[in-house]
């Protein structure tokens, strides 16, 4: 049974870690119906021939899966315990004081516990509790990502790890460089929290013992959000994200795209847009693969570039559409079509349900 208030997990043995569809307007974005997120991405492609050499079975893979249901409700009640007050009601007063939309939990599907355990090599349970960081997930969802409401949220995260309610292993700040005028001077910046604050956190986890990595890092396809790892019960690293409400939103068709360009399992219910994405995973299609990079890199920008002012525009925007000097992207890799096809899975499958 699990005992929130006096359970603090045990830190001995810590790993160390080294058309005409496409000219439609998309106002108001309703929020995915299935969990499309994969709360961490695996680099690696997995090969068939790996399958017969590597990674655990799916029993195996089902059994972790079960067995991190405690660690997932002990992320659940800490982070309520550090961060509900800042949550905001669905209604009522008061609500827009509140700078999170809503905190998202999730444990990996067991499909892909075995796909990532075999692209990565590891060959049973210990492995997997070692180094797969992201089995269980907590996403916080701000709807309004202000550096001032972010860095509320990282001083919240900071105190707990003074009181030793959470245990952070290493904080991952992903973001595109800033803007710079020919002078060399910043004229935008795209963090979601001030140098301040991380600085903050990292210096808390050092004078609670254990000095934790930090990493500022610009990826290729310009995701900006901010990644905590931290240490959960019986021997889990978990994973807690902190973005805006744009990015999350537009993330979870990206993702979409990110599985199928490598090779990885995508739910079923989408395969009709699965095969319509085959011809990303060509890389030899250079040209493809370049411009497909840098629309999703602009696209990301797009989406953040929104997030500050979100609280005065309740309105959420559509998603970037392929820009003229883009022109190769086929029309259908449209994010906003990619949506609308993803919707329509998604109506078929409810109704197949109610049927």
């Amino acid at each position: 049974m699990l005992i929130t208030s006096a359970f603090i997990p045990s830190y001995n043995n810590i790993p160390t870690r080294n058309n005409n569809n496409l000219t439609r307007r998309y106002m108001n974005l309703a929020q995915l119906k299935q969990d499309t997120v994969s709360f961490g991405a695996t680099k690696k492609d997995c090969e068939d021939s790996d399958r017969k050499l590597y990674g655990v079975n799916l029993t195996t893979a089902k059994n972790i899966h079960n067995d991190a249901k405690d660690s997932e409700k002990y992320l659940k009640n800490q982070l309520s315990r550090v961060l509900g007050d800042l949550v905001r009601p669905e209604s009522g007063t008061g609500s827009q004081s509140r700078p999170i939309k809503e905190i998202k939990y999730r444990i990996k599907r067991p499909k892909s516990i075995q796909d990532k355990s075999i692209s990565r090599r590891w060959n049973n349970t210990q492995e997997i509790k070692e180094n797969m960081t992201d089995i269980v997930g907590a996403r916080v969802v701000m709807a309004d990502a202000s550096t001032k409401n972010v860095d509320k949220v990282i001083e919240r995260i900071t105190d707990a790890v003074k009181s030793n309610t959470l245990r952070i292993l290493e904080i991952e700040n992903y973001r595109q460089d800033p803007d710079i005028d020919d002078n060399g001077n910043i004229v935008k910046t795209f963090d979601y929290a001030s140098p301040k604050a991380l600085k903050g956190l990292k210096d808390a986890c050092t004078k609670m013992g254990y000095p934790v990595k930090k990493k500022d890092e610009d990826l290729l396809s310009g995701y900006m959000a901010i990644h905590l790892l931290v240490q959960l019960p019986n021997g889990y690293i978990g994973e807690i994200q902190i973005m805006g409400s744009d990015v999350e939103h537009f993330k979870e068709v990206e993702d979409i795209c990110f599985k199928v360009k490598n090779n990885k399992s995508v739910d079923p219910i989408y395969n009709p847009v699965k095969k319509m994405l085959q011809p990303l995973k060509d890389k030899d299609d250079i040209y493809l693969q370049t411009a497909y990079d840098e629309y999703t890199r602009r696209s990301y920008r797009y989406q953040r570039e929104i997030e500050p002012n979100k609280s005065k525009n309740p309105k959420a925007p559509e998603f970037l559409h392929i820009p003229d000097d883009l022109d190769y992207i086929p029309e259908k890799f449209d994010f906003n079509y990619i949506y609308e096809k993803m919707q329509q899975c998604e109506g078929r499958n409810k109704n197949k349900k109610k049927n």
